[in-house]
């Protein structure tokens, strides 16, 4: 992951995690001098967040005040918070020794007065502080710990926020496909809650993890979704962030003048909201393309400028940009003393590579999470077996020994019952989801079977019959004389009406077994149904393939056709649509199929009150290839279906 993005979305996860409802200064310092402690400790954590970036020492003063306070009345939640806010002072004020140092104490706290909800947070604040930092194992321990703790919680927004942390710490090694796993799990949490800012950063991850993947169709795809939200919610830091990827990606593809007015726009609001950092990158981005152009002059120009910028602010990531960039651009000058120069000045700021010690404590993090998950639930199984085991060791003291033994007889021919029922039902239930899926598979494959048979019989057959009776037809009109003027229209209406039906027959056979879905596979089927789609009035639709060069299991290409077709067909009849998107994306051992129309959307929440088969059927074939179906829709938004199968 680029720096900037990096540390932009950092940012916006510490909002998420910390933010606060907005008051007046003037309310929130008469609350500070409130007898009720809780009141008052609430003021002072929101005049020290309100403070962060403008006035320090107030943020520090007012964060140090409740952490004294909240010692004196031995309060460990408040005192965990106060620890809490000094720590992001710090980080704002890019002291990362102290940073750290209050976030840690923060973590010692949390674990001391055992607050989950308040450990996760204080856990996540601190592994936003390593990731920042570049130390990604440390933040990835920190952040599956918290997750832990917020899925226990069934806390679904800090859920998101801390996959999409991790998602960026297995970016920054370059595990993009662990990373997307992360940002599904993100996007299927928060879509139905229409939360952009979880959303964005999301969609700004995958983009990248795209780009890196070299599936540029699907990374822009992604970053104008970024771009979208964050102009709508009016988050300019990453809506320039969007613009700097999405110019990035054009680099790539070498359409420099469309890169070129994305950094330029990405540097304007910049700017605008004085994001100095934002500007020495993009700057930085643009005078490149001008060094590609041969504008070599202006490129220079832009180029120092960005370099003393960087230096102001001291950004070492934007300056080693700076230096990348100017020993480049020295090279095509055939300056070598200048261009040797900045390549030595880019080595001495160049960043420490990622160790192999590194990537092992990834893997050990990962593992204690999915093992402390599993050591939970054995060690609630075993207070449960010791509670029942003390429960019957009073029992066995409260009562004689013939009651007891009476009632233990009693206990065990009652739990051998109980149990053998169980079983009994357990074994009936396992019998009907066996049957139910024998008869799912057959009721599909025999679907299958008969379009095949109704097809093969309207060609060959019906088919087949009215074109005879065309051609006899045909013969037979040249053989008649002396037709009258009506005799000879009501022919020829008639000899029209059989080649209509001829036509109509071959159109029905076609769509119900398409013979290049049967002969050349899916993509050429879909391609040759959204062809026909196009003569649709008012829908002009979208198609991109990505990834899926070879032909898959007749049984599962059929199905997934039939999937797409009755989804098309639904978004014509229903949606009012004018514009749909259709993606398939093949990665690793999935394939996923992504459907999004501007129409007039509907409410997920009734889905499975819809009276229609179609629905039921697509979700039915879904599930009959083991795949999963997801529904995105609001009034008048529009809707976006994603499936993923296993191939």
């Amino acid at each position: 992951m680029k720096p900037l993005l990096k540390i932009i979305l950092l940012l916006l996860l510490v909002t998420q995690i910390y933010a606060q409802e907005e008051k007046p200064m003037d309310t929130l310092l008469a609350l500070s001098h409130s007898k009720v402690d809780t009141v008052r400790f609430q003021a002072y954590t929101d005049i020290a967040w309100s403070f962060r970036d403008t006035n320090h020492k107030e943020a520090l003063r007012y964060a140090s005040l409740l952490y004294d306070e909240a010692s004196k009345k031995s309060n460990k939640k408040w005192m965990t918070r106060a620890n809490s806010d000094m720590s992001i002072v710090y980080e704002c004020m890019g002291d990362v020794k102290k940073a750290t140092e209050f976030a840690g104490k923060a973590v010692e706290l949390a674990r001391k007065h055992n607050s989950k909800k308040d450990l996760a947070g204080a856990l996540l604040n601190l592994s936003n502080i390593k990731l920042h930092n570049n130390q990604i194992a440390d933040a990835l321990e920190l952040q599956l710990e918290a997750l832990g703790l917020y899925e226990n919680l069934k806390k679904n927004k800090y859920i998101a926020i801390c996959s999409n942390g991790i998602a960026m710490s297995y970016n920054s090694i370059g595990k993009f496909r662990t990373s997307n796993s992360y940002v599904k799990k993100v996007l299927s949490i928060d879509l139905a809650k229409n939360n952009f800012y979880t959303q964005s950063v999301a969609y700004g991850i995958m983009g990248d993890n795209y780009r890196s993947l070299n599936i540029l169709d699907s990374s822009l795809f992604c970053y104008s979704k970024t771009k979208t939200m964050c102009e709508e919610i009016q988050d300019f830091a990453n809506y320039a962030t969007a613009c700097n990827n999405i110019g990035q990606l054009y680099r790539d593809m070498k359409q420099l003048d469309k890169a070129e007015k994305e950094y330029k726009d990405a540097l304007e609001v910049s700017r605008k909201i004085e994001n100095k950092e934002g500007e020495a990158f993009y700057e930085a981005n643009l005078a490149d393309i001008f060094r590609e152009k041969g504008e070599y002059s202006q490129a220079e120009k832009m180029l120092l400028n960005s370099l003393n910028l960087s230096k102001q602010i001291g950004s070492v990531e934007a300056e080693q940009m700076a230096y990348d960039y100017l020993s480049k651009l020295y090279t095509y000058k055939n300056n070598p003393d200048k261009a040797i120069m900045y390549c030595r000045k880019y080595d001495e700021t160049k960043d420490s590579t990622f160790s192999k010690e590194t990537a092992r404590r990834f893997s050990e993090a990962q593992t204690k999470f999915d093992s402390e998950k599993k050591d939970i639930e054995l060690q609630k199984n075993k207070a449960e077996l010791i509670a029942l085991e003390n429960g019957k060791k009073v029992r066995n003291f409260a009562i004689s020994f013939i009651i007891t033994l009476f009632v233990a007889m009693a206990m065990i021919a009652y739990n051998y019952y109980r149990k053998k029922q169980i079983q009994l039902k357990a074994e009936r239930i396992a019998e009907l989801a066996v049957q139910k899926d024998i008869r799912s598979k057959a009721i599909i494959e025999a679907e299958e079977k008969e379009r095949i048979r109704i097809a093969k019989d309207l060609h060959d057959g019906v088919g087949q019959l009215l074109s005879a009776a065309k051609l006899n037809l045909s013969n037979l009109e040249n053989s008649l004389q002396s037709l009258s003027v009506e005799q000879e229209v009501a022919f020829k209406n008639a000899l029209s009406l059989v080649d209509d039906s001829v036509k109509e027959v071959r159109v029905v056979s076609h769509n119900m077994m398409p013979n290049t879905l049967l002969k050349q596979g899916l993509v050429s089927a879909v391609r040759e149904f959204i062809t026909k789609i196009q003569n649709t009035p008012n829908l002009k639709v979208n198609l991109e393939v990505v990834g899926l060069n070879e032909r898959l299991e007749p049984e599962k290409e059929s199905l997934l056709y039939r999937i797409i077709q009755e989804l098309v067909s639904n978004i014509i009849k229903h949606a009012k649509a004018s514009q749909l998107t259709l993606q398939i994306i093949k990665h690793d051992k999935e394939l996923s199929i992504f459907m999004e129309d501007n129409g007039i959307g509907f409410d997920t929440s009734k889905i499975n009150s819809f009276d229609g088969i179609g629905l039921k059927n697509i979700i039915s074939r879904v599930e009959f290839i083991s795949g999963n179906i997801h529904f995105d829709s609001e009034m008048n938004k529009g809707t976006r279906v994603i499936i993923d199968v296993p191939v």
